[in-house]
């Protein structure tokens, strides 16, 4: 399934009480709301509305169950981000992970369904300056696209995948850590693009051995360091691009590449054209 195919939206005041976001969900997605302000409640035919307090992520499926009326508490203006994901991209992700979530995840997300279809976590500090960056509206169309699919992808696997609850299997505390470690990396790569700190630096930062860091990222990530190093770059320099900042020179410095020739060669092996081609496809979608 292509990121294209999830949705993010703002919901405020009056997506909230008019419920229009309920009246648009299509049966087959399974939701996120990221409750970044004001307190909410949600209600369910025959059942007792539930709170939602600020600082607080809902999972729901369309397939278990929306709810059939939604409210705001107190005079705060809600203001909730809304992820949604189809289902059958989530069966396709998770089929053989069902071991790697909690119980209430598994139920919700794979089934069979809950009788009470709605999971409530708190939010952590860094989602709520990843939900602020998530759509940037400064971008091209397929910018966007690209790097909300991306972005979203990312948050779910990090939410669902890496909860510690109860007493953890090993493999299950492995494959967190290792996703804790992935998100480490990815973020001091972040930090310097250009200069980005070498394989003994990232261990350190880890605490762990460098060869251990370079086996265990690439189980997790599915990729080497060097070539998500190299994702991470053309992504930014995509960004850059698109924004009119900079033309595609100006890029490949500003995220590391001292040769034109090189950059294109990454450009095309990362978004599958060269880059005057990738801004074409993009100005003409914009």
């Amino acid at each position: 399934m292509l990121s294209a195919d999830f949705q993010s939206r703002w919901l405020g005041l009056e997506a909230w009480v008019s419920q229009s976001w309920l009246h648009d969900l299509p049966d087959g997605w399974v939701v996120g709301l990221l409750v970044l302000g004001g307190d909410l409640q949600l209600g369910w035919p025959a059942r007792l509305a539930q709170e939602v307090r600020t600082g607080s992520l809902i999972w729901l499926n369309t397939a278990a169950g929306l709810p059939d009326r939604c409210g705001v508490l107190g005079q705060e203006p809600p203001e909730v981000l809304m992820l949604a994901y189809p289902v059958n991209w989530i069966h396709g992700m998770l089929a053989h992970l069902r071991q790697e979530l909690s119980a209430d995840l598994q139920a919700l997300l794979l089934g069979p369904y809950p009788p009470t279809p709605m999971i409530q976590r708190p939010l952590e500090a860094e989602d709520r300056a990843w939900a602020r960056g998530l759509m940037a509206s400064t971008l091209c169309a397929e910018a966007r696209r690209l790097l909300e699919g991306s972005r979203m992808s990312e948050f779910f696997f990090r939410k669902v995948l890496t909860e510690a609850r109860g007493e953890e299997m090993f493999c299950t505390r492995t494959r967190r850590l290792s996703l804790e470690r992935v998100a480490k990396v990815r973020e001091a790569l972040l930090q310097d693009l250009e200069n980005p700190p070498t394989l003994e630096e990232l261990a350190r930062l880890c605490g762990c051995h460098p060869q251990y860091l370079s086996r265990t990222f690439s189980e997790a990530a599915g990729t080497t360091i060097s070539l998500f190093l190299r994702r991470l770059r053309i992504e930014r320099a995509a960004e850059l691009m698109s924004t009119g900042r900079m033309n595609a020179s100006e890029a490949a410095l500003e995220v590391g590449y001292r040769s034109l020739s090189h950059f294109s060669q990454a450009f095309r092996a990362e978004k599958g054209r060269s880059p005057s081609q990738w801004l074409r496809s993009a100005a003409s979608q914009d």
